[in-house]
Parts: C-alpha cells; sequence; structure tokens
C-alpha cells in the first residue's frame, strides 16, 4: 500500500506543478494549454482502453455483468457531478467565461470530484499488478499537469492570491492519494469488486475526456489540440515499446 500511496502522491503532486507554471510564469497561450490538454486527452484514452479495460475483462473472468456494473455505476456518478456544476455554474446569471474567478473555483471542485476516483484506479491497478498500477500513476501525472494549468490560469486572470491558487491546488492533488488509500483498504477483498473499480476507472476517465477535457481542447485551438493527441499517442507507445524492451 506505501509503495501505491507515494505513486499516488507524486501523480497528485503534477497537479501543483502544472499551478506553478502559471503562478511563476504567467497565463499560458490558448495554443499551448490546447496542446497540452490534447495531450493528456490521448494518454487517458489509450490508457483506459489498452491497459484499463483489457485487464478488467480479465479479473472478471469475462462476466458482462462486473462490465455493465462499472460503467453504469461511473456514469451515473460522473453525471451528478456534471449536473451538479451545471447548476452551480448557471446561479450566477453570468457566462461563465466571464466570471473568471468563479471557473477557477468550479474547475477545482471538478478536479477534486473526479481525483478520488481517480486515486481509487491506482490503487486497485496496483492490487492487480504493479505494472498496471505505475501505469495508471504515469497516465494520471501526465493528464494533471494541463489540469493545474486549466485550474491556476482562470484564477489567476481574476487576481486572485498566488497562496490561495497554491493552496487549492495542493489540496485537489491530495484527493488522489487518499482514494488509493481507499481503494486498497476497502475495494480489493475479492476480484469482482477489482473488475467492477476498473471499469469504473475507465468509464470515468473516458467521461472526463469526452465532456471536459477534449472539448476545451477542441474550443481552444483545433490544430494544436490534435497535434497534443498525436504527441501523447507517441509518448504511450515509445514507453509501452520500452517496458516490453525491459521485460
Amino acid at each position: 500500500m506505501t509503495e501505491a500511496i507515494w505513486y499516488s502522491a507524486l501523480s497528485g503532486f503534477s497537479t501543483f506543478l502544472g499551478t506553478m507554471v502559471v503562478v511563476f510564469w504567467g497565463t499560458l497561450s490558448a495554443r499551448t494549454i490546447a496542446l497540452s490538454l490534447g495531450l493528456s486527452s490521448s494518454v487517458m484514452m489509450m490508457v483506459a482502453y489498452v491497459e484499463l479495460l483489457p485487464t478488467a475483462v480479465q479479473a472478471s473472468r469475462g462476466s458482462f455483468f462486473h462490465v455493465a456494473l462499472g460503467m453504469s455505476l461511473a456514469l451515473l456518478l460522473m453525471y451528478i457531478l456534471h449536473q451538479g456544476f451545471s447548476r452551480l455554474q448557471n446561479r450566477t446569471g453570468v457566462e461563465v467565461e466571464q466570471d473568471l474567478g468563479r471557473l477557477g473555483l468550479v474547475l477545482s471542485a471538478a478536479v477534486i470530484a473526479h481525483n478520488a476516483p481517480e486515486g481509487a484506479a491506482i490503487g486497485i491497478g496496483f492490487g492487480a499488478t504493479e505494472e498496471l498500477g505505475i501505469t495508471l500513476a504515469a497516465a494520471m501525472a501526465v493528464h494533471n499537469i494541463p489540469e493545474g494549468v486549466g485550474m491556476a490560469a482562470p484564477m489567476m486572470a481574476a487576481g486572485r492570491s498566488r497562496w490561495f491558487v497554491v493552496a487549492l491546488s495542493l489540496l485537489s492533488g491530495s484527493a488522489l492519494p487518499f482514494g488509493t488509500w481507499v481503494g486498497m483498504r476497502y475495494l480489493l477483498f475479492s476480484p469482482d469488486v477489482v473488475a467492477v473499480g476498473l471499469v469504473f476507472a475507465m468509464t470515468a476517465m473516458m467521461w472526463v475526456v469526452a465532456m471536459e477535457v477534449g472539448p476545451r481542447a477542441w474550443k481552444m485551438d483545433r490544430r494544436f489540440a490534435w497535434i497534443g493527441a498525436l504527441l501523447g499517442i507517441l509518448m504511450m507507445y515509445l514507453l509501452h515499446e520500452l517496458h516490453s524492451g525491459h521485460g
């Protein structure tokens, strides 16, 4: 468990790194953010389909019930979170893009909300195989850097204190190791639960890509979003080949 929590904490720390880029170097260009978001999208998609889904099917021993249950639970939770954030945004009476400080806080809440199940996925991954756990932690780290940028940029533009932004980033990142502890402490007592948890994590990651990260990157700059996505695919392929060569 200790190793899994350390890897998860490092993944959560990458959110802080993304925030510090904005805090010390100023707001990044839309092209740079689109590139980083596109990269994180393709990394998450490849991990979901190439790592999580096959491992989940193997853990479930081919049972469709576990796959359907994990997907249903993830879709239900992400839909509830999405609706909650939408209602919170609509209460302002103004466009979210015009209220940068509130947008940053909403994004921070969204980061915390999905970092916890992502952390649980890392814990479940380590419970399945150490290789899967490390792969998930690395993928989360890549994803969390642009996430930290996207969270900090609107708050800095709105004039929020640097210390407030940094503290909020650390709080957001800490949800990952907490989720990992919960996953390893309470969700590893049977292969069935592991299978459902892996499918849950895969579905939650795909939701974040399809509903949050991907559309935001596409809206900022389509060309650089595509470049980032291709770079992410190339990076994951090279990492896979490197690991296979060592194996």
